[in-house]
């Protein structure tokens, strides 16, 4: 079979390269190829792409192509799934998908009320709050979603800073210092976006709202990668000076997002409140508020315990809502 693939398959064809490649001996085009069902061409522009994405592949003319040791990390679920957790979990991996959040949000309903952790290597229609785009090269960074059931009368305000208290705490674990928090949603190192946090909900009357929280973290991803990032950012791997192991940075996340998220379910966010002050990007600085009826300049004071934003204004202090208002640090 001799087949070209768009640019739209090359995703798919990358996971497939990589299964190939992942034993760490080397294979000519010609047997990936055909193992693969593909054209020469097609195996060498996902390698191409691949190397233009960071994963390092040895070529040795007349013998193939190998991956270079330690150069690429592939999500295993195995190594993903914590020991001991309270509760049983549904784990998925893909290669690809359009979003994770939304893989969960088409799914949960009806459901047994069983966390369902969810991650992909590449997803073709990430998004962030407000409909913004999240970019992510393949296998390189994390895309992690896990959906979390809460009895209706659970109280959810201030869930998505909660959660960004325990990513920034996973973060430090692995080794990622200075990470700081941004209300209402973004990590931030050295002023730059490290991670960001997306929470959407699924209910049924009278029954089970489900918590779908999303969190995507820029871990490998080097300066040269991605240029359809349109604010600053950093990466762990630049953080740490070196490349940082996407399965153990999940499993750390998915324990401490267990044990986080039974304490939120007991004492909502006043029980993470003075850990996230303490991580306030934001706290003291001049800010512009951005809201439907024009912008606001005003002064962040930090955050209440039901996880709004309290800005000293002209005409006074303000609680403002995420849903309502997008801040940002003034020019």
């Amino acid at each position: 079979m001799d087949t070209d693939l768009s640019v739209s398959e090359l995703p798919r064809l990358h996971w497939r390269v990589l299964k190939t490649l992942a034993d760490g001996k080397q294979h000519s085009g010609q047997s990936i190829a055909d193992s693969l069902g593909v054209s020469r061409a097609a195996i060498w522009k996902s390698l191409k792409l691949l190397e233009r994405g960071g994963i390092e592949v040895e070529h040795a003319r007349g013998i193939g192509y190998q991956l270079i040791d330690g150069s690429v990390e592939l999500l295993d679920a195995a190594v993903i799934r914590p020991p001991g957790l309270p509760y049983p979990m549904e784990l998925e991996v893909f290669s690809e998908l359009a979003s994770t959040n939304q893989f969960l949000l088409d799914c949960v309903l009806g459901r047994p009320q069983m966390p369902f952790l969810c991650l992909a290597e590449y997803q073709s229609q990430g998004r962030g709050r407000r409909g913004r785009n999240w970019h992510a090269p393949f296998a390189t960074n994390l895309n992690y979603s896990l959906a979390w059931p809460f009895e209706q009368t659970t109280f959810l305000s201030g869930l998505s800073l909660a959660i960004g208290v325990i990513v920034a705490e996973s973060l430090a674990a692995v080794g990622v210092s200075g990470v700081m928090l941004k209300w209402p949603n973004d990590l931030i190192v050295n002023e730059k976006k490290l991670a960001g946090i997306l929470i959407e909900l699924r209910g049924e009357v009278g029954g089970t709202v489900w918590a779908v929280i999303g969190v995507g973290i820029n871990v490998n991803m080097s300066r040269d990668e991605l240029s359809a990032i349109d604010q600053p950012w950093v990466s762990c791997r630049q953080v740490v000076g070196t490349k940082l192991s996407r399965n153990l940075l999940a499993r750390e996340l998915t324990q401490r997002l267990f044990g986080g998220l039974v304490c939120f379910q007991e004492q909502g966010f006043s029980a993470f409140i003075h850990r996230w002050q303490s991580l306030d990007w934001l706290r003291d600085k001049p800010v512009t508020i951005d809201r439907d009826d024009g912008k606001i300049a005003a002064i962040a004071r930090g955050v209440t315990e039901q996880g709004l934003l309290t800005v000293e204004t002209s005409a006074g202090p303000v609680n403002l809502s995420s849903g309502e208002v997008s801040v940002r640090v003034a020019d």
